[in-house]
This record gives C-alpha cells, structure tokens and sequence, in this order.
C-alpha cells in the first residue's frame, strides 16, 4: 500500500504550500550561477574569449532551460 502511494506521489505529486515563486526569485539564482562561471571561466581563459563568446552562450542555453523547466513546471502543476 505504501509502494502505490509513493509512486502516485512520484509520477503526479499533490499540490504542496509555500512553493509560489515570482520571477524574480526564480531568475536570480540562474543569474549568479551564471555570473559565478563566468568569472571562474576568466582564470582558464583569457576574459575576452569568455565574454564575448563562452557568456552569450551561456546565457542563451540558461535561458532556453529555464524555460522549458518552467514550461514543465506547469505541466507538472495542471491537474
């Protein structure tokens, strides 16, 4: 019995309180994450080849990831 509601947990979770996040909250992690490789990036590379080629793309795959994660989210969310 346990084993069924597990997995009905897992495969389409109940709704759970105190998850409602705005843009903001949800961008700005990917940003620092993103500004933090950057930077880290700029001590193998020289700074030019990162920011001008490695962080546009970076951030064009952060971009179109968090939008098919919140694409997803969505999904996950409708009854």
């Amino acid at each position: 019995m346990q084993l069924a509601h597990f997995l009905k947990e897992f495969i389409r979770p109940g709704t759970t309180e105190g998850m409602d996040f705005d843009f903001a909250t949800a961008v700005a992690p990917l940003v620092v994450i993103v500004a933090v490789a950057a930077v880290a990036l700029t001590s193998v590379m020289t700074s030019s080849t990162v920011f001008m080629m490695v962080l546009p793309s970076m951030i064009v795959f952060s971009v179109i990831a968090f939008f098919f994660g919140m694409k997803h989210g969505e999904f996950r969310a409708s009854p």
